[in-house]
């Protein structure tokens, strides 16, 4: 039967039921019953977590499911050698995957490795991920979920794109029903930081990019972030979620690290401004990628996007277009992202069957050829510029690409 025909519906249980005493109704009528919380609690439903790194993003991890009852419970943290001095601490990766108390692996490392061969390692071990390593998931995509399919295992990477915002997990539900038709946006907060201190209070690159470093927005080694390669990798994230296929990483990206405050001032005495931005765009069974600063109207969405906030779009076939926005660098927003994913793995059934995980294994990957003199399979200039304009209706700032597009390697309705 179908339950939207049914003539009338269970009453809710009585202890969410309204007072009937029009006085007794305060804020503590709708306040969340105890028992709620016991639920949750439980040492029996605990969600338990091995953690991979203890820096700005683990550290931060820690300290807030030590303060919070979310039902999480952290058992081991992996630091380097000679560094594992404190409590739940060790140096042996072995130690938290022969745990069998352990549910979930939740990796904040930083680069490629060892993050790949954790990861694989976990999955291999039957434990659940959680990832916020943009880096070693976007080089290893297809190999990392095509094991977590086999095993059946979810493997989960919201914390590696967009910080607190819900990208990823909505870009999924979106794909599943309607053709990813665009994408673009900030995707990240340590480049929106810089160029808003130089447009907004006249700062020079330099002394945003310390400032920047200051509050903990920039690591000492900034490149990742001002060269576009941090952005490049949650595009080829993004891509690959929104196509349903593994995306190669060979696409246009160019960084902000030339941008200068004469270049900004000019700018705005045109009534606009740029941004860092990642571009994509797919015709029928055709898809474009890349990342560049955008030259945008100041009466804009993502030009109104501050400090180190994050601000991306998608636009389906079906459900148009659709805006998250959010706070991008620092520790809080890829707690709030690894967190949350942790949660959610708590409250459904972790091992009920794999996340669902949409992968032309075994097939040619999407192939999207990045800039460089020589090559005799591009579509020469102007052509990624007509697919920004597209996406943004704007100027984008650098020119002289060379983009070739292949075909997605599966049916597109």
């Amino acid at each position: 039967m179908n339950p939207l025909n049914q003539t009338s519906f269970p009453r809710p249980p009585a202890r969410l039921e309204m007072p009937s005493d029009p006085q007794a109704i305060g804020s503590d009528a709708f306040a969340i019953p105890d028992e709620r919380h016991e639920d949750i609690g439980t040492e029996e439903d605990m969600l338990k977590i091995g953690l991979l790194g203890f820096g700005t993003v683990g550290r931060s991890i820690a300290e807030q499911l030590a303060e919070r009852d979310c039902g999480i419970e952290l058992r081991h943290i992996l630091r380097r050698p000679g560094k594992a001095g404190g409590p739940l601490m060790t140096e042996h990766f072995a130690e938290i995957i022969n745990d069998p108390e352990v549910d979930v692996v939740v990796d904040v490392l930083a680069g490629i490795e060892p993050s790949r061969t954790y990861i694989r390692e976990a999955l291999l071990a039957g434990k659940a991920v959680v990832t916020a390593n943009k880096a070693a998931l976007a080089a290893n995509y297809e190999e990392l979920l095509g094991i977590a399919h086999a095993k059946g295992l979810p493997l989960l990477f919201e914390a590696s794109c967009g910080g607190g915002i819900p990208w990823i997990e909505n870009l999924k539900k979106a794909a599943r029903i309607d053709r990813i038709e665009s994408m673009h946006g900030i995707l990240n907060g340590t480049g929106n930081f810089i160029l808003d201190r130089m447009d907004r209070f006249g700062m020079d690159f330099d002394e945003a990019l310390k400032e920047a470093q200051a509050l903990g927005y920039a690591e000492a080694d900034p490149t990742a972030d001002i060269g576009g390669f941090d952005v490049a990798n949650k595009a080829v994230i993004s891509a690959s979620v929104a196509c349903g296929a593994p995306f190669k990483d060979d696409f246009p990206v160019l960084g902000i690290e030339k941008v200068t405050k004469s270049f900004l001032d000019d700018l705005k005495r045109e009534g606009k401004t740029l941004r860092h931005m990642m571009l994509f765009k797919r015709t029928n069974n055709r898809a474009a990628l890349g990342v560049a600063p955008v030259v945008l109207p100041l009466e804009s969405l993502e030009a109104q996007v501050r400090s180190n906030f994050n601000c991306v779009t998608l636009e389906g076939d079906l459900v148009g277009r659709l805006s998250f926005y959010g706070q991008g660098a620092g520790g809080q927003g890829a707690v709030n992202g690894a967190g949350r994913t942790g949660l959610r793995l708590h409250l459904n059934d972790l091992h009920g069957g794999a996340e669902d995980i949409l992968l032309a294994l075994g097939g040619p990957l999407v192939h999207i050829v990045g800039h460089g003199a020589g090559r005799s399979d591009g579509v020469d200039a102007g052509y990624l510029s007509k697919r920004i304009a597209d996406i943004c209706s704007s100027v984008v700032a650098v020119h002289g690409f060379k983009l070739s597009c292949h075909r997605v390697p599966y049916f597109l309705p």
